[in-house]
Parts: C-alpha cells; sequence; structure tokens
C-alpha cells in the first residue's frame, strides 16, 4: 500500500524574514526615489555659478553659463568635461565636479611648452610628458628640437606615441636643470638612433654632443663638468662623445 506524501509546511520564522527583508529593501527603494526627487526638484540645489580654479581662471568657459539656474544633478559632468578637453587640450588632470550646494568647479593643470616635435614633416609644441599642445605658431619662443621620431599625425592633446620621445625629454630636463649648460644653448636631440643620440649646442660656432640611451644623467653631468672646467676654444669644437669612460672630442678642421 503506498505511503501517504507529507505535506512540508515552510518555516514561519523563514517566511517572516524574507518577508521583512522584501518590505526593508522596497522601503530604502521608496526612499531613495524620493531624495533623488527632492534633489531634482528642490531650488536649493540650483546651479549659481561655473567657477574655475585660479591657475585656469583665463579660460573661455561662457558656453557653460546655460548651466545656470539648472539643477546640479542634471548637468552631464562627463559630457562638459569632453568639450573642455577638446577645446583645451593643453589642460592636464582636467576633473569637473559639482561642488553642493550651488556650484560646478573646474580645477586642472596647464600643459607647459617644453620643447618642439617634427611629426609627419612638421613642428609642434609638446610638453614634459610628450604631450602636443598644439603646432608651433609664428614669434613662438624657441624651444629646443626633438627630432628623429616616427611619423605621427599631429593632433592637439594626443600623446607623442614613440616611446624615443621620453629620452629627449629626460636630456632636455637635465640641460635645463644646469646652469652651465642652459648657457651653452641646446638646439636640438636627434633620437633617431638610441645607441647614437645626438645634442646639437649654438655656443661657440656650434657644436655636437653625443650620448646613448644609458644612465643619461651621469653623461649629462659628465658635459657639465667639462665646460665647466674650462680650458676649450668651443668654436674649435666639432663633437663630444660621452658614450665612453672619457669624453673623447673631435676638432674641427681648420680654415685655410
Amino acid at each position: 500500500m503506498a505511503k501517504k506524501r507529507q505535506n512540508i509546511s515552510p518555516d514561519p520564522v523563514l517566511v517572516r524574514t524574507i518577508g521583512f527583508a522584501c518590505i526593508f529593501i522596497f522601503t530604502i527603494a521608496l526612499a531613495a526615489m524620493a531624495v533623488t526627487s527632492f534633489l531634482r526638484a528642490s531650488p536649493f540645489f540650483t546651479v549659481k555659478e561655473v567657477a574655475l580654479a585660479d591657475n585656469i581662471h583665463a579660460l573661455d568657459l561662457s558656453e557653460f553659463l546655460k548651466f545656470r539656474g539648472q539643477n546640479i544633478f542634471s548637468v552631464d559632468l562627463a559630457r562638459m568635461e569632453a568639450k573642455i578637453r577638446a577645446k583645451y587640450p593643453q589642460l592636464a588632470e582636467l576633473c569637473v565636479m559639482r561642488r553642493l550646494p550651488d556650484q560646478i568647479f573646474v580645477t586642472a593643470l596647464k600643459r607647459e611648452p617644453f620643447a618642439f616635435a617634427s611629426l609627419d614633416g612638421k613642428a609642434c609644441v609638446i610638453d614634459r610628458d610628450g604631450f602636443i599642445i598644439g603646432p608651433s605658431q609664428p614669434g613662438q619662443a624657441l624651444l629646443p628640437l626633438v627630432k628623429g621620431l616616427k611619423h605621427q599625425k599631429i593632433l592637439s592633446g594626443d600623446r607623442v606615441q614613440d616611446e624615443r620621445v621620453r629620452v629627449a625629454c629626460q636630456l632636455i630636463a637635465l640641460v635645463q636643470q644646469d646652469a652651465r649648460l642652459v648657457t651653452a644653448g641646446l638646439q636640438a636631440v636627434n633620437v633617431e638612433d638610441l645607441e647614437r643620440v645626438v645634442c646639437a649646442f649654438t655656443e661657440g660656432d656650434g657644436f655636437d654632443v653625443i650620448v646613448d640611451k644609458t644612465n643619461i644623467p651621469a653623461r649629462v653631468k659628465m658635459l657639465s663638468d667639462v665646460l665647466s672646467r674650462g680650458g676649450l676654444d668651443l668654436s674649435r669644437i666639432k663633437y663630444m662623445d660621452l658614450r665612453f669612460g672619457e669624453p673623447v672630442i673631435g676638432q674641427k678642421k681648420a680654415k685655410k
């Protein structure tokens, strides 16, 4: 004779727990909706100002004044940031944020011109990190020129894709930090061959300094020491090769 199937009744404690959990979640959802509705409707959170950090206060962001009077939570910060970045590629670490209750605040660092880079047959201005600020302009202050880079379309805000630009920027920075080398007038850095990086200086009648990518700080210090000692007629120097333990100095041919 078949056994009767026993009915299994749910655990009352479990049922109450699930019920309380559902009610709690529903209540939280309603509260969140109420808070969101309040924040988006309250005049207390109406944009009164689009403010800029002191270091970028000169930027023209008049097009964003249209946000005044709008609810601060309705402003698409990501879209606003993208527009500013496209208009001002010389800005780094750009951030657009809400300052409750009524201010949108824009902060950034300005990319400073550091060198010219020859890309696709044209010169553009780059910053210390190799980001393109824009094409070179007539009358612009003279900066060292980085040569030997692979071709790349000049787009403001893009980074130079050729990793060799880092070697050039490191060299330029170290030269600029040395009082003696600043006066030597670094004109160009050719990084086409990282085993034979050629730096052109204008002091005297102009001379080249040859280094490689290894231990660049030591090579720059060696150059500074050589020039600081004096006793060299730089007008007769054609090149200084610093890739070895001692500098190798090549003389220009005597004029007849």
